[in-house]
């Protein structure tokens, strides 16, 4: 080394070493554990950690709410009767997001043992439509804020559009946009396998990938997508995954629902160290607690930790 060339650092030595092995076909595990080294020299803030606890989805008990026969402030003591430890809250039920509105209502969920596992945002966002697109940036900040709140760790979005061919990268701009507020308020952001976006697995992951995926992930939904590739869904977003939603709507006389083999998708999250929570979205005919119950008890069947 002349002595016009500056010595090199430890950490661009360490860098250097790291890329070798990449080079050398080392790459997935010491790429990880660069992004990691960087993220602790710059002091990153760490996600909220995620509840790997059996939850209901606000949306299940949608009927008893709409119809004044339950309100969201007696779900927490409905939802610890029926042993269920946690409960994920559409906006669409929210009355106020006033700091002192939330903290009343988490306050009330904790009296009655019940987490806040997420804050679903139920209007889909369009991304191709430019004149709202700041207004639900701004939407899904107050969103972020509210779950902050509430202490749940995570929100959940719908990402659409008209035009395939640019969803990739209007949704990623938009989630560069809304990686900063997350970071700040510790909350993670997750996009439902859904439409837009979401409607093709494969694009969903890559675009988990692209972004950042230790605070953007998936919301998995048993019941989206096609019926022929609903396990290889599973497989695909698995490892992505931060919040699940149990959909069900019917069941056989042996408890099992109709059209999703919940074996076999529980067997899956298992398979990739799933350790979030396990949302009942129970939206058949009939009693709704009842149809919740019959599917808390499937949950169980297959996988008892919940």
């Amino acid at each position: 080394m002349s002595r016009h060339e500056k010595p090199t650092s430890r950490r661009d030595f360490l860098r250097e070493g790291l890329r070798s092995l990449v080079n050398a076909g080392f790459g997935g595990v010491f790429e990880k554990l660069e992004r990691v080294g960087e993220l602790m020299e710059r002091g990153e803030p760490k996600p909220a950690p995620l509840m790997p606890i059996l939850s209901c989805e606000s949306r299940a008990l949608h009927p008893l709410l709409e119809a004044g026969q339950l309100n969201l402030e007696g779900c927490g003591a409905l939802l610890n009767e029926l042993d269920i430890q946690g409960v994920s809250l559409s906006d669409r039920h929210l009355s106020s997001m006033h700091p002192r509105a939330l903290e009343h209502l988490r306050e009330g969920f904790h009296r009655h043992a019940v987490a806040i596992t997420g804050v679903m945002v139920s209007e889909p966002v369009n991304l191709h439509d430019e004149a709202s697109l700041s207004r639900r940036l701004d939407e899904a900040v107050d969103r972020l804020h509210a779950a902050a709140i509430l202490q749940a760790p995570l929100i959940r979005l719908h990402l659409g559009g008209e035009r395939d061919d640019e969803l990739f990268e209007r949704a990623a701009q938009f989630l560069q946009r809304l990686l900063p507020e997350a970071r700040r308020r510790r909350v993670r952001i997750t996009l439902e396998n859904r439409d837009g976006v979401g409607r093709r697995p494969e694009l969903l992951a890559s675009l988990i990938r692209a972004t950042d995926p230790r605070w953007i992930g998936v919301c998995y939904d048993f019941g989206h997508g096609a019926p022929e590739r609903i396990y290889d869904a599973a497989r695909i977003l698995a490892p992505y995954t931060f919040h699940v939603h149990a959909k069900s709507r019917a069941f056989d006389s042996r408890g099992e629902e109709t059209s999703i083999e919940y074996g076999r998708i529980l067997s899956i999250l298992r398979f990739a160290s799933y350790v979030g929570a396990l949302s009942i979205e129970y939206l058949g005919d009939g009693d709704p607690i009842e149809g919740i119950r019959k599917t808390r008890d499937l949950i169980r069947r297959h996988w008892r930790a919940y």
